[in-house]
């Protein structure tokens, strides 16, 4: 195998991980998107308990209140949180470059890409956990003020 193939197969691969790595910034805007209609449905929740405030005791309003704002702040605070930035241009790798210096450069993409990809994974499990957690205090609320109306 030559350079010159050796220098394809490694930019193949770096393709490869800008896909992936796309794939799971994706993945982590539909997070935001899961967070934000949360956000839609607090704001229902809030706005039914908002008529009828008079009906709950002290105590049940404090809970009801605590547990709707904590779902709404983890959810505003998933879709604020950092993003990832990134820099993918392959095609610039033959443009700025003399064919001498192609496989060196491919390589520091690619380490630069891994950790890149790394840190976007990393913020997706985060992401994907706090908006679990937002949904979990929200399904509370609203069970919450069920049991409330039952009783």
């Amino acid at each position: 195998m030559d350079n010159q193939d050796l220098i394809k197969i490694k930019e193949d691969a770096i393709k490869i991980q800008i896909n992936d790595l796309q794939d799971t910034i994706k993945s982590i805007e539909n997070e935001n998107i899961k967070s934000s209609f949360i956000l839609g449905f607090a704001g229902i929740l809030f706005s039914l308990v908002f008529d009828k405030v008079d009906i709950l005791s002290l105590w049940q309003a404090i809970v009801y209140i605590i547990l709707l704002l904590g779902s709404i702040g983890i959810a505003f605070w998933n879709i604020t949180a950092k993003k990832v930035n990134i820099h993918i241009n392959v095609d610039e790798i033959f443009v700025n470059n003399e064919p001498k210096n192609w496989e060196r450069y491919l390589e520091r993409k690619h380490l630069l890409l891994r950790q890149t990809y790394q840190n976007a994974k990393n913020l997706l499990y985060q992401k994907a956990n706090y908006t679990r957690l937002s949904f979990v205090l929200l399904i509370l609320s609203a069970f919450f003020l069920t049991i409330i109306q039952l009783f």
